[in-house]
């Protein structure tokens, strides 16, 4: 059951939560838009590393076999990437 939210929407909003989380140098008024690529947000090195690590762990994304970070350049583009790797069953399904 999905909640009248897409998967996709789902994770999506996760990941916005875990960048939010660990992005320290954010300025009050940057706009997260899923489509930009990060660095253009103003997302340093440090805290996409980061991100890219909790999200790693959450979804389990190997990022060492197979799955090259740079297909994670967006919030949108790593939220796909999360749920493809879902719907091949890659990871689990939680409630």
């Amino acid at each position: 059951m999905v909640n009248g939210r897409t998967e996709f929407e789902q994770v999506l909003t996760r990941l916005e939560t875990l960048l939010d989380e660990i992005w320290d140098q954010r300025t009050s008024d940057a706009v997260i838009s899923a489509t930009a690529p990060l660095v253009s947000l103003g997302v340093d090195s440090l805290t996409l590393a980061l991100l890219l690590e909790k999200a790693g762990r959450e979804f389990e994304i190997d990022w060492t076999t197979g799955t090259p970070p740079g297909e994670a350049i967006s919030l949108r583009l790593l939220a796909d990437l999360a749920v493809r790797r879902n719907a091949g069953g890659a990871i689990a399904a939680e409630a």
